[in-house]
């Protein structure tokens, strides 16, 4: 062979090579935004679908509050609202995960003590549970942004970000908390 024809052998080889291993990069970014992408938009419904559902919980809470010290006897309305009630508990439940000790499991409890005690003014545990609910939205806002710059977000990653947020609510709580004793303190 002629030293030509090995030049343009070699050539075609080396162009062959790099347009293979930039198809085999572009097909990995590719699948990478695509992964993050559908993540990202499942995470931002999910959490769309939670905060209107714990909203619409509380206010039917509220409602049903607002009925039970009304004079009038509205056991009817009570009723359906205590049964939309139920479906949005069973819904909230199916969102969250029951191993989640941090998040979850309290929000599923503050839940079902909300509605277990109908006697009781549910305020506070209300706010208490929007409280906990804006803290795990912001976490997930955050473990969303996280993902869909770096893509797969590692264990320990995952576990620093939520330790990170679970210290933030539990400071913001016990302030949430002294508030509600100062502002009983002073009515006395």
């Amino acid at each position: 062979m002629k030293s030509t024809e090995i030049i343009t052998l070699i050539g075609i080889s080396l162009s062959t090579i790099v347009g293979s291993a930039a198809l085999l990069i572009g097909i990995k970014n590719s699948k990478k935004t695509i992964y993050i992408n559908s993540v990202t938009a499942s995470r931002i419904r999910y959490m769309q679908d939670i905060r209107n559902s714990i909203a619409e919980f509380c206010g039917l809470f509220y409602r049903y509050n607002l009925l039970a010290s009304d004079c009038k006897d509205l056991s009817t309305e009570k009723l359906k609202i205590l049964e939309s009630a139920d479906r949005l508990k069973y819904l909230i439940q199916l969102y969250l995960n029951p191993e989640d000790k941090i998040w979850d499991t309290k929000i599923v409890n503050l839940i079902d003590s909300i509605r277990n005690e109908l006697d009781n003014n549910p305020d506070e545990k209300i706010e208490e549970l929007i409280l906990i609910s804006q803290y795990l939205l912001k976490l997930e806002w955050e473990g969303a942004k996280l993902e869909s710059q770096k893509g797969r977000i590692s264990d320990k990653k995952k576990q620093e970000l939520n330790k990170k947020y679970a210290d933030v609510y539990k400071k913001a709580k016990c302030e949430w908390l002294n508030s509600k004793h100062e502002s009983v303190a002073r009515k006395r």
